[in-house]
């Protein structure tokens, strides 16, 4: 079995065999949790790994969060 980068197709195939066979995962089995309870429809986000820390961008706020903890820092 080979995985793709992200770990979203499988490619198997068997020695001496002209074909092989592509998969696409059918379920993501992690944990989500909510950071915020409230709606960001319009909202963007930008990451700054060297930070760790990540930001959300709504209409007139900029609100910064920790990336290991998800609590907010400030805004």
């Amino acid at each position: 079995m080979m995985y793709g980068k992200r770990v979203k197709y499988c490619v198997t195939y068997k020695t001496a065999e002209k074909s092989f066979d592509i998969y696409k995962q059918k379920m993501l089995h992690n944990f989500r949790i909510p950071v915020l309870n409230e709606n960001l429809e319009g909202a963007d986000i930008i990451e700054i790994r060297k930070l760790n820390v990540f930001l959300v961008f709504k209409l007139d706020c900029i609100r910064i969060f920790d990336s290991f903890t998800l609590k907010q820092i400030g805004e």
